[in-house]
């Protein structure tokens, strides 16, 4: 039989057991009450309204133009879905912001690279990039650098691979990754798996685009184009 003191012990040792479930179990409610409240707020109500504006507009008489706004409407609106899931998952999954040093961070990043393979990595900033991004825009933009990296890593067969940061035209900025390997024809099949929908789907949530220019023994371009506007902060805010 246990004395007296192991009794105690065992039975200290299994309530704090039931405490740290019973903390686990309410804390795992309240993280499920947050997506929750989180999907409603920014996505579920939002969804709703393009459906509402959808219906709306079948009964009206319209014309090309009338059709042409609805579009961008939707599209719009899209776009902010978009990015309420990605801030939803990017919170979720605790990744860190790189706002405050961007170029540091995608230079770790091709430093990284270039440790790792045998391919030479050249990182370039061209004046008239932004100092500053917002949390959104530096999170996407490393992502879409990071995306492209990987494909060049394991499908590419390239010697060298150079990232640059570049004004593009007035009021756009560019993201260019383009290596020196193999090539491939860019049909849609290729591009499903090579995780380019991931890409694409970041680069419209900054309001901007991602071509991949590619053919066979010429290698291949990764270009994202967005608007300045969409990745530097407001004047008076730090996001």
């Amino acid at each position: 039989m246990a004395s007296p003191p192991a009794v105690a012990v065992v039975r200290k040792a299994r309530a704090d057991a039931r405490a740290k479930e019973e903390s686990a179990r309410e804390s795992a409610g309240e993280l499920r009450r947050l997506v929750a409240r989180e999907l409603h707020d920014r996505v579920a109500q939002t969804l709703t309204g393009m459906l509402v504006d959808l219906e709306n507009f079948k009964t009206e008489p319209v014309g090309w133009d009338d059709v042409k706004k609805q579009l961008d409407t939707v599209q719009d609106s899209t776009r902010e879905v978009l990015k309420s899931l990605r801030e939803l998952l990017h919170d979720l999954r605790g990744e860190e912001a790189v706002s405050d040093t961007f170029v540091d961070a995608v230079g770790d990043l091709v430093a990284r690279f270039e440790q790792r393979t045998t391919i030479k990595a050249n990182f370039d900033v061209l004046p008239g990039w932004p100092k500053y991004l917002t949390t959104p825009a530096s999170v996407n933009l490393y992502r879409i650098i990071e995306e492209a990296l990987t494909n060049v890593r394991r499908h590419s067969g390239a010697r060298a691979v150079s990232i640059v940061l570049q004004p593009y035209l007035d009021d756009y900025m560019a993201v260019i990754v383009g290596d020196d390997g193999r090539g491939v024809d860019t049909d849609e099949s290729w591009l499903a798996g090579m995780g380019t929908l991931g890409m694409k789907e970041r680069a419209v949530i900054l309001g901007g685009e991602l071509r991949i220019e590619s053919h066979t023994g010429d290698g291949t371009t990764v270009r994202a184009i967005f608007p300045k506007e969409q990745l530097m902060p407001k004047p008076g805010t730090d996001q």
